[in-house]
């Protein structure tokens, strides 16, 4: 019987435990410091062993005395490093999510020397993502066709009956990784140009595009969209684009708090200090009191501006004390966030992907191939988050574990073997790809 250890049972790892468990061949074992959310993911089955604890200081002799055919990573970001490193020390292989990272791909030489295979990238941004696109991709290429653009763009966000605040967001996954996207820096390739833009200054050049039978919405680049030019296999391409969707209203909201240095990681003597006075303080005011007139001066702002009044409700103007234990201006942004931008347990997430292929052919024809992928949470259920996020590593490493999935190193979604079974099964669970090809 095959052995899957499976660390973390967080916000996603449900619909992923589930699948695992009704394969009858498959033994998991789930490792969660919360007992909550590990008799939520794990339940009462047979085949399911639960421990209830924290990761060891030896993760690698842990991961090695389980014996497992697959590490599942379903933890934070970062602890990736951690756990990468435990499992090339244990000679396992493993799968995680995420985006992988220069350390990750750095250790590519090792685990093609020690025949290991690491599946990343199987989440639904980056995942599902990549196997729409590589598909659409591969058959372009297969019709002697070549991408002149290629554009993804994907949001998670509330249901529009669920936007129910004026941030026109709630939070789906960690407030660490939300805030830290705040400050990325973006990279574009435009019309055979590098665009970039640094230190979240992607905020600043925001487009509206429209989703057919939900809306309006804006996008933003998204980290750096160059690197999957080669991912994809498209060195013709002249454009390449990754980007975030989001409600209208939420990068200029960004922007301000970027320009307060809201979302510095540098420490701070915050003790004692109300909400009020933090912000008078990041604004130059010496007086809590003054700490609206400051914020709307040092912005640019009147008081009856939607970016003044989003920061007034999420509570920077509350005169209550901070939360024990921050330590910088980031810690009081997490605390709001987790405060304010909550789903109620009968809401509804909503996941938006859409990728756009330009496509060119001998005797020059021009087509624009559209993926787009809507959907729901499931009320009092999954969210849609969990489910698009944790259904398709589950489903690979079914795949992998079946023998199904060639080759060791790095290993994405871009396979036939992979994309292919995946979007079918995918498409059983009941998320679905909405195809269309238009001549130009």
């Amino acid at each position: 019987m095959k052995h899957v250890l499976i660390l973390g049972a967080g916000r996603i790892a449900r619909p992923c435990v589930k699948y695992l468990q009704k394969c009858d061949w498959l033994k998991l074992t789930v490792v969660e410091a919360s007992r909550e959310n590990l008799e939520r993911v794990a339940g009462d089955h047979p085949r399911t062993t639960a421990l209830n604890q924290s990761l060891p200081e030896d993760l690698a002799a842990f991961i090695t005395a389980q014996r497992p055919d697959l590490v599942m990573s379903l933890l934070p970001t970062e602890c990736r490093g951690r756990v990468a490193d435990a499992c090339l020390k244990a000679g396992v292989n493993l799968m995680f999510p995420s985006y992988s990272d220069d350390v990750i791909r750095a250790m590519e030489p090792r685990l093609k020397e020690a025949k290991l295979t690491w599946l990343i990238e199987l989440g639904v941004d980056p995942g599902i993502d990549h196997m729409s696109a590589a598909r659409t991709i591969n058959q372009i290429h297969a019709r002697g066709g070549q991408v002149e653009s290629f554009t993804s763009v994907c949001g998670a966000i509330p249901s529009t009956e669920a936007n129910t605040n004026p941030w026109g967001y709630k939070l789906s996954w960690a407030p660490e990784s939300l805030i830290g996207a705040s400050r990325r820096t973006a990279r574009i390739l435009e019309d055979g140009k590098v665009v970039e833009w640094l230190n979240g200054a992607t905020y600043e050049h925001v487009h509206l595009e429209e989703v057919r039978g939900l809306g309006w919405y804006e996008v933003y680049a998204n980290a750096d969209s160059l690197p999957y030019l080669e991912t994809y296999r498209i060195p013709e391409a002249t454009s390449i684009y990754r980007g975030t969707i989001r409600y209208v209203g939420w990068s200029e909201t960004i922007v301000a708090m970027n320009a307060l240095g809201l979302f510095s990681q540098e420490p701070e003597d915050l003790a004692g200090l109300s909400f009020k006075a933090f912000t008078a303080r990041k604004c130059g005011a010496a007086k809590a009191a003054d700490a609206g007139h400051a914020l709307c001066a040092k912005l640019g702002l009147e008081p009856f501006s939607a970016i003044y009044l989003r920061l007034k409700w999420l509570g920077f103007l509350e005169d209550r004390p901070l939360p024990a234990g921050v330590r910088c201006s980031r810690d009081v942004v997490g605390a709001l966030y987790g405060e304010k931008l909550y789903f109620e347990p009968t809401e509804r997430d909503l996941i938006i992907l859409k990728d756009e292929v330009i496509a060119t052919y001998p005797g020059g024809r021009r087509e624009r191939h559209t993926s787009t992928l809507i959907d729901f949470g499931i009320p009092g259920g999954d969210s849609s988050i969990a489910r698009t996020t944790g259904l398709p590593p589950a489903i690979v490493a079914r795949l992998f574990l079946e023998g199904r999935i060639p080759g060791h190193g790095l290993v994405l979604p871009t396979l036939p073997e992979i994309y292919d079974p995946c979007l079918a099964e995918l498409e059983k669970e009941g998320i679905h790809l909405q195809e269309t090809t238009v001549e130009l």
